[in-house]
């Protein structure tokens, strides 16, 4: 029976591929595993091969299956392999995954005087250019299949340029990411592709810094998120009854510098 626009949430992801860049760990573990939990077949890929053991783990604890793969996505080549992986494990979708999520990228802080060459590189390869290259991958295929989601993560206050203190360089690069995806989804929307950022604000995951817990208190929410939230509203960017929202900048950050 074919789907269609008022099918509950689960027909539109059940035997989606999905391949989920930075998902071995934090917020995109969690979309990772959210995604599985909705029917949809995932393909998590990073850099660290114990981070990748540990989902594949976390995930058969809950009955899921998510496969896993090892590469740098910044590389073209290895975000061609990747987006190829992902796209073969769809029902009968080669070529392409039908959903794109990017929550890979290194942060950093310091002082303007001691950001070097190597290290502005760094941010913006992690950031962006790993975005744009399993976009430029993933796109071709979704084209034809004229179907497409693509998301990519941000940060809070990344939608405009603003004063960042130690962490200039990182928000620079989100905010040229934020660029890069509204571009992007101007450009396919008409091939039935959405490209959406989420911009999370403090979000406490096993990796998040314990000073930042002191950031509750200038939250208007007067705690910090969870990636669970975050995750929920992954999804519904997502879903495949959100195809009219494309170019957006979601804010999940508690009321954080409203």
């Amino acid at each position: 029976m074919q789907r269609t626009q008022d099918s509950p949430l689960e027909a539109g992801f059940h035997g989606r591929s999905a391949l989920v860049v930075g998902g071995s760990r934090g917020l995109g573990r969690a979309v990772a595993l959210a995604l599985a939990r909705e029917g949809c077949r995932v393909l998590v890929a990073g850099r660290a091969a114990e981070s990748l053991r540990e989902v594949k783990q976390a995930a058969e604890f809950r009955g899921l299956t998510i496969a896993t793969a090892r590469g740098d996505a910044t590389r073209p080549e290895v975000a061609r392999r990747l987006v190829r992986l992902a796209g073969s494990r769809g029902t009968g979708r080669k070529g392409a995954p039908d959903i794109l999520v990017y929550a890979a990228g290194d942060y950093w802080e310091g002082s303007i005087a001691s950001l070097t060459p190597k290290r502005w590189e760094s941010l913006i390869r992690s950031n962006v250019t790993g975005a744009l290259a399993l976009m430029q991958a993933a796109v071709p295929g979704m084209r034809r299949r004229r179907y497409g989601r693509v998301l990519l993560f941000g940060v809070a206050g990344g939608d405009a340029p603003r004063a960042a203190g130690r962490a200039h360089a990182y928000r620079a690069a989100k905010l040229a990411l934020l660029t890069l995806a509204r571009s992007a989804a101007q450009e396919e929307a008409e091939h039935g592709i959405t490209v959406n950022v989420i911009l999370p604000g403090v979000i406490r995951t096993p990796g998040t810094p314990g000073r930042w817990a002191e950031a509750a208190a200038r939250i208007p929410a007067r705690r910090l998120g969870t990636a669970g939230e975050v995750a929920r509203a992954a999804l519904f960017l997502l879903a495949e009854e959100s195809g009219y929202i494309t170019g957006t900048a979601l804010h999940v950050s508690g009321g954080y510098l409203l």
